[in-house]
C-alpha cells in the first residue's frame, strides 16, 4: 500500500479471502489519501488465483497495475518499474540462480518482449522470473479478463493467473522491466515471513514513504 499509493492511482482495490473483515478493519476506506475498495473472492480457498483478478473486473476498465499481496519488493525496483515507459510490462528478476527453483513463475524473453510466462519451461528458454508486479493497458487487461472468462465458461478456472497472462503474451507486446536491486520476498511460509521482517528491520530507511518520481 505504501508504494502503490505513492504511484497516485485513482484507487486501490484489495481482493479478500481469509479473515477478510480483519483486513477491512485494519486499513479502512483510505490509505495515504487514496480510496480503498474491497472485493471478496468466494473461491479463494477452492480454486486458482485467476479468480481474484476476475472478482475485481469492474475496476479494470482502465490501465491497471496489479500485484500479489504476499510480495515484498525493494522500492528501488518498484521505482524503475513505474518509470519504465511501456504500456504493458512485468517486473523481472534475471538472476539465473532462480531458474531451477520450481516455485517462481518463469518468463521467456525474445526480441526484447516477453513471449512466455509459465512455471515449467525448458531451461534454455528461461530469461528470468516474474516476481509478481504487472501493469497492462486498458485493452490488454480487457483481453486478459476475456481469457479468464473463457476459462470460467469451460469450467477450467482452477488455475493460477499466470496461465492467463501467458496466453495474452502471445498476442500483445508485453515488455520486461529488469530489477536492479533484486531484493524481494514471496512470503508463503512462517520462515519466509521471519526473513522478510528481518530484512525490513535492517533496511527500514529504504521503505520509508518516498515519491516514486
Amino acid at each position: 500500500l505504501n508504494w502503490m499509493t505513492l504511484c497516485k492511482p485513482d484507487s486501490v482495490v484489495i481482493v479478500l479471502g481469509l479473515e477478510h473483515q480483519k483486513i477491512r478493519d485494519e486499513f479502512g476506506d483510505q490509505y495515504n489519501g487514496v480510496d480503498i475498495h474491497y472485493v471478496y473472492n468466494h473461491d479463494y480457498n477452492k480454486k486458482g488465483n485467476m479468480l481474484s483478478l476476475w472478482a475485481a473486473r469492474e475496476y479494470c476498465d482502465r490501465a491497471t497495475l496489479f500485484t500479489t499481496s504476499d510480495l515484498l519488493c525493494h522500492p528501488g525496483d518498484i521505482k524503475i518499474f513505474m518509470n519504465a515507459e511501456h504500456d504493458n510490462k512485468i517486473l523481472i528478476d534475471s538472476s539465473s540462480s532462480l531458474f531451477l527453483d520450481p516455485d517462481p513463475v518463469k518468463v521467456s524473453i525474445k526480441n526484447g518482449k516477453i513471449v512466455e510466462v509459465l512455471k515449467r519451461m525448458e531451461p534454455d528458454e528461461i530469461s528470468g522470473v516474474a516476481i509478481g508486479v504487472y501493469m497492462f493497458s486498458k485493452a490488454v487487461i480487457s483481453d486478459l479478463l476475456d481469457t479468464i472468462h473463457d476459462d470460467i465458461k469451460r469450467n477450467d478456472d482452477d488455475k493460477s493467473l499466470y496461465y492467463s497472462v501467458n496466453r495474452i503474451a502471445k498476442k500483445h507486446n508485453i515488455m520486461p522491466v529488469l530489477c536492479e536491486k533484486k531484493e524481494w520476498f514471496d512470503i508463503d511460509t512462517k520462515e519466509e515471513m521471519s526473513l522478510a521482517r528481518e530484512y525490513l528491520k535492517a533496511n527500514r530507511k529504504d521503505f520509508e514513504l518516498v515519491e516514486t518520481g
